[in-house]
């Protein structure tokens, strides 16, 4: 059911078509699973209960870590963990996240790629697969993003926990709950479309990454953070007729520290960075929320 409070989008500007295209994404295919790809920093100590997560979980068929530069181990503790001939561990040295992120996702080898960070613990079991399925039913609707966290929609915050931002960086919003809820097997889960799905998790069709040329790289230098990654890809996904949605992964978070809100030095990098960010994001589809998919998502909710 549609939330109360939520403002109704701007009319759809009829000279823009790009949000009209109909046509249905292939399955997934049979026992179709994810591969987790793991951005590790310095977090030697999660590697074990993330994989042991991770393997428990039915839905992922591969994980990947891309191993950035740590200092603590990081690296051997996830070559103890991983599975040989199965898993895939790549190093590099701090490439931060849309460079490393893109090395897993070249190395990965399942239809969905869903891009996780080494302090968050996938305990919400059945995660996976309900990301498989939600790409199933919404084969129609086009879904080829969907973020566990949290999205935007209509400039409304939605997800199942609070997310947490540096005070630095924005205005403190509320996260409201997910307003509506898809129908998979006989139950309901928290779902909506939106406009932006964030990380993580964020997971995204293979075959739509591909498709988009993964995350831009040019956003970011190496070594520099990745800010709005995700909604950059989110938009591109839009302007391609390709829909984006928010479901409740409800992971335990934060877990050893969590640097981008902890971390002093790093706020500040984030802060300089952000009005070229907020640049290259609006010279996607020429604003921050068009309003063709700020309809479609209030229609598709809808429905």
């Amino acid at each position: 059911k549609k939330r109360r409070d939520a403002a109704p989008p701007p009319p759809a500007a009829a000279s823009r078509e790009f949000y009209r295209n109909r046509t249905a994404l292939g399955s997934l295919g049979r026992d179709a699973g994810v591969a987790a790809i793991v951005l590790s920093y310095n977090h030697a100590a999660n590697a074990r209960p993330i994989t042991a997560a991770l393997k428990d979980e039915p839905g992922v068929a591969q994980i990947v870590v891309a191993e950035d530069g740590s200092s603590d181990g990081s690296y051997d503790a996830w070559r103890k963990e991983l599975r040989k001939g199965r898993d895939v561990l790549l190093r590099s040295k701090n490439l931060h996240e849309i460079r490393a992120y893109n090395r897993g996702a070249e190395a990965a080898s399942a239809p969905v790629l869903c891009f996780l960070q080494d302090d968050d613990l996938p305990t919400d079991a059945g995660w996976a697969a309900e990301v498989v399925d939600l790409f199933e039913k919404f084969r129609r609707e086009r879904l080829a993003v969907i973020s566990g966290l949290a999205a935007e929609a209509c400039q409304v915050e939605l997800g199942e926990v609070q997310v947490e931002h540096p005070q630095a960086m924005k205005n403190r919003k509320v996260t409201r709950k997910i307003p509506y809820e898809a129908t998979l097997g006989g139950r309901r889960v928290p779902f909506a479309f939106a406009t932006e799905a964030w990380l993580a998790p964020m997971c995204v069709r293979a075959d739509a990454f591909a498709e988009l040329g993964g995350f831009d790289e040019t956003l970011a230098l190496p070594g520099e953070p990745g800010i709005g990654l995700d909604i950059h890809l989110s938009l591109r996904a839009g302007i391609r007729g390709l829909t984006v949605g928010v479901h409740g992964a409800e992971f335990e978070r934060g877990v050893g520290g969590h640097g981008t809100v902890s971390d002093e030095r790093k706020t500040q990098l984030r802060l300089r960075k952000r009005a070229e960010i907020s640049t290259r994001i609006r010279e996607v589809a020429g604003c921050r929320w068009p309003p063709e998919m700020l309809r479609r998502a209030d229609d598709l909710n809808k429905a």
